[in-house]
């Protein structure tokens, strides 16, 4: 076993509007930490960057996300690992560990339960990669899981729309809609690549690129008798012109606002919200950690999916721990695509 833990730690804050960069941590190394009674020690095999963990990083975070860090912390990210060293009679050293492991290569870990965003389990039946449980079979797949099932009440017949379909929720909620019957499943990115990649591997019905096409009319087109489930992590201009086309007894589960979540300018909506009176519609936002006791029943049916080939892995990776600060920034600049996951150890 390595005798150092490398660690990315906060740096600075960034500021609003301004791009998340490598220059907001620090690169240390200590060494590599032992258990007390009750603990184990987990090295990290994969960590996932998520949109979520650029407001760990505003001094002034107050909202579900968990209390932000403060200077010279180590990074705060979700992982899965290997229990190299235990004092905890539950957890045996091979094991296989996911929770909060931080950006490093080493963790002190105890067992959590059901803690929100800090929320830890043992992978009993592990897939291989690893990675998967980080992915398809992790948050983006259980997100876009409960998102649709339970935010969306989805429905076989369904006209669905995405937004940030390419990225790591839309990716696997995509193939769910299908998957649960939806006559037409319409993603919303922001490249025509990104476009193609959706609609000819993913098995999306049709894809809009917001940054070159009249998402306004582009709906209209396909959406002629409305959108009857619109998950939505984006927020904004594209949530304000969705709702416009809502269908009579449409859902629209919102799962994110990464538009204007980081933004100063003030944001006042939503546009066209009329239509959820006139269309009897629902709008509910909903968070994954709030069926983390129906973990099992996700993580089962997304493997079944997976095993039978009707999922397909989305994988985006990124080698070396060296590079979370970039994998981070790429969710904010569309880079990235599919589920970003960071191979540690």
């Amino acid at each position: 076993m390595p005798d150092s833990n490398r660690q990315w730690r906060v740096a600075d804050y960034p500021g609003p509007d301004q791009p998340i960069s490598k220059a907001h941590f620090a690169w240390v190394s200590e060494e590599v930490p032992e258990p007390a009674e009750g603990e184990f020690l987990v090295q990290t095999a994969y960590l996932t960057p998520i949109p979520a963990q650029r407001g760990y990083l505003d001094n002034k975070q107050s909202m579900f996300l968990g209390e932000s860090l403060p200077l010279g912390a180590v990074m705060r990210g979700r992982g899965i690992g290997k229990i190299i060293e235990s004092k905890h009679p539950d957890y045996s050293p091979g094991e296989i560990f996911v929770g909060s492991l931080g950006w490093q290569d080493f963790s002190i870990q105890r067992p959590l339960g059901n803690d929100f965003i800090f929320s830890t389990r043992k992978i009993t039946k592990p897939h291989a990669p690893l990675s998967l449980h980080m992915g398809i079979l992790g948050q983006a797949g259980g997100t876009g899981y409960f998102g649709l099932l339970e935010g969306g009440q989805i429905k076989a017949g369904d006209n669905v729309l995405i937004s940030a379909a390419a990225g790591g929720v839309g990716s696997v909620a995509g193939q769910i809609a299908r998957i649960k019957g939806a006559q037409k499943v319409i993603g919303i990115t922001s490249t025509d690549k990104k476009c193609a990649w959706l609609c000819n591997e993913l098995g999306y019905t049709a894809a809009i690129n917001y940054k070159t096409e009249n998402l306004d009319k582009k709906l209209a087109e396909y959406f002629p008798e409305g959108i009857d489930l619109f998950l939505d992590s984006v927020g904004g201009n594209i949530l304000n012109t969705a709702l416009k086309y809502l269908a009579m007894h449409a859902r629209v589960a919102i799962g994110g606002y990464i538009s204007t979540q980081y933004s100063s300018a003030s944001s006042i909506g939503p546009g066209n919200y009329y239509n959820l009176l006139f269309k009897r519609a629902r709008m509910q936002g909903f968070v994954y950690f709030d069926y983390w006791d129906r973990y099992d029943e996700a993580e089962q049916v997304l493997s079944k999916w997976y095993d039978e080939g009707q999922l397909i892995n989305t994988e985006y990776l990124i080698e070396g721990l060296e590079n979370m600060p970039t994998a981070l920034a790429g969710l904010f600049t569309g880079r990235n695509r599919g589920i970003t996951v960071c191979k540690v150890n």
